[in-house]
């Protein structure tokens, strides 16, 4: 399947990029794959990853939905809101992943890995 997309609606999704072989792997997808407030983990058994490239094991964008501050009192502040989206973007490139952007209204969160 070509850029296949999974996720929760409301939650956020990951979508794989390029052709994803999806024999053997829908099935076993809920085992492989958990969506859920604020992050996805893929290959949350990690003696079930395949090798880079293989599987899901490969280049994504992921999108998460709600990730917002604990105290949003202070969040209506430019200059709180920028510290915030700076320190989003930095524990995403900490994680090895490649920040895209962080909406401080919704929450809104898009990064994207080279691999799990």
């Amino acid at each position: 399947m070509q850029e296949l997309r999974v996720g929760r609606e409301r939650v956020g999704h990951v979508t794989f990029h390029g052709v994803t072989d999806c024999r053997g792997l829908l099935h076993r997808l809920p085992d492989l794959l958990v969506v859920q407030q604020g992050e996805i983990i893929v290959y949350p058994d990690q003696s079930s990853k395949p090798e880079l490239g293989q599987g899901l094991n490969k280049p994504a964008s992921v999108v998460l939905y709600g990730c917002m501050p604990k105290s949003k009192t202070k969040f209506s502040d430019p200059s709180v809101r920028e510290k915030y989206r700076k320190r989003v973007a930095q524990m995403t490139e900490e994680k090895g992943a490649t920040f895209e952007d962080y909406n401080c209204d919704d929450g809104t969160w898009r990064f994207r890995v080279h691999h799990f």
